[in-house]
């Protein structure tokens, strides 16, 4: 039974840990220009609320 435990907070602890070890995307390779990055659309605020 205590093995059943900590075996399943093991392997809680290593599911909950996937992605926080930095970014999830790769870097540009050295040599290639970065993509410019462009600004969000320009949405208007409606006039009124409903």
């Amino acid at each position: 039974m205590v093995l059943r435990i900590v075996a399943t907070l093991a392997a809680t602890g290593l599911v909950a840990a996937c992605g926080f070890k930095g970014p999830l995307y790769l870097p540009p390779q050295p040599g290639q220009p970065e993509p410019e990055q462009s600004e969000p659309p320009h949405i208007p605020a409606p006039d009124s609320l409903p």
